[in-house]
């Protein structure tokens, strides 16, 4: 019987690997934690990911405190201990700043999936979470909130926070938005992206829903009621007697 513990602190070791190679963090930026039994593995503050090793991998309380481990850690710890708070389904959480994601997270406007596979995958519509001071005790409120609603979402300002299951589910959460956003990017460089008819995306969200993906609780929205103008019921009146006529003929 393997090591879990040893396990989950190599994953870690790999996607902060990962999160190097795909430029999605510079300098000291981006964490990665892993909740363990009763404690969090996580990344300490102050190195470069690229140089993440399992030897420098923390082992914390439930409350961010320092346990095990050389260095410290990283001061948007809270961030993470707001994630595991609102879901127990989260076992990882990853924040990092991929470059399309951060870009969108700056301008702002919610992203809305028009790939069907994606939306199975990680929703219809990807949230930017309003700007708040790093550190700020507003965070544990808008970290609450945004997954309540969906497992990755952009931060103005602070890049995208993406939860699993596991690190990996995690972190594939994160890079299929950052390759959706590049998509989107390009294709508005073309023309007028496509969105996708209400019908279908329903169909995709039950299917998401029905394979166990996506926060608890979040109901697949009904269709639109349309509404009916007084204009319209004349026409289909007109329309009717003008039936009824040709078929006297």
């Amino acid at each position: 019987m393997g090591n879990r513990r040893e396990y989950l602190i190599n994953a870690i070791v790999e996607i902060c690997g990962k999160l190097d190679r795909k430029g999605w963090v510079a300098n000291h930026d981006g964490n990665v934690t892993v909740l363990f039994e009763d404690t969090l593995l996580a990344t300490p503050t102050a190195e470069s990911k690229a140089d993440i090793v399992s030897e420098m991998v923390l082992t914390l309380d439930m409350e961010g405190k320092k346990l095990h481990g050389i260095g410290k850690p990283f001061s948007e710890v809270k961030l993470h201990l707001a994630a595991y708070r609102v879901r127990d389904d989260i076992g990882a959480v990853v924040h990092a700043h991929p470059p399309f994601a951060m870009a969108r997270g700056l301008v702002g406007g919610d992203f809305e999936v028009s790939v069907p596979e994606a939306v199975v995958s990680i929703g219809d519509v990807i949230p930017v979470a309003p700007y708040v001071m790093p550190g700020s005790v507003e965070n544990d409120r808008v970290v609450g909130e945004m997954l309540s609603r969906c497992d990755v979402f952009m931060m103005a300002g602070n890049g995208v926070l993406s939860v699993g299951r596991d690190v990996k589910e995690a972190y594939l959460r994160m890079e299929l938005l950052e390759h959706l956003l590049k998509i989107d990017y390009y294709a508005k460089s073309m023309g007028t992206v496509m969105t996708l008819p209400f019908e279908d995306k329903q169909k995709l969200l039950e299917k998401r829903a029905s394979i166990g993906l996506g926060p608890k609780g979040v109901s697949v929205p009904a269709a639109p009621v349309k509404h009916v103008s007084q204009k319209d019921v004349l026409k289909d009146l007109i329309a009717e007697e003008i039936k009824k006529v040709l078929k006297e003929k």
